[in-house]
């Protein structure tokens, strides 16, 4: 058997190509069934169980830093929603002094459009907010 066949044969029993590559390197072809399956046998004891190893140590590593990335975005999440909720309440608060206040001067004569632009606008927001949430 040459070395083409013996990877065939190799990966005919279940082995990847790779592997049966790595099994036969370094021995003269051609060589018979039962030599080719006795390398086969030597390189699957030791070289697979390395190998096996550090394939279950790099999904290890994988799966830590999934978690990691998985609460990561979880404490962002929370934290946009809460500094949306303050900001909400500041702003909540902000135009309600602003209303207060602009209705005292109101009654002095003190007229400004901008501020009357403001709080209508406010007051759709705050209407189209309610609308979503219900």
């Amino acid at each position: 058997m040459n070395k083409t066949e013996a990877i065939e044969y190799a990966h005919a029993t279940g082995w990847t190509k790779a592997d049966a590559r790595r099994a036969f390197e370094g021995i003269g072809f051609p060589l018979d069934e039962l030599t080719i399956l006795n390398k086969m046998v030597r390189f699957a004891g030791p070289e697979l169980v390395q190998r096996q190893n550090l394939q279950r140590a790099q999904k290890g590593q994988v799966t830590r830093k999934k978690n990691q990335l998985e609460k990561i975005e979880s404490n962002y999440k929370d934290m946009v929603e809460d500094y949306e909720a303050q900001l909400q309440l500041e702003r909540s608060s902000f135009v309600g002094v602003i209303e207060i206040v602009y209705g005292i001067a109101k009654t002095f004569g003190y007229r400004d459009a901008w501020i009357d632009s403001l709080l209508r606008t406010y007051e759709d927001y705050s209407q189209d907010n309610q609308q979503e949430a219900a």
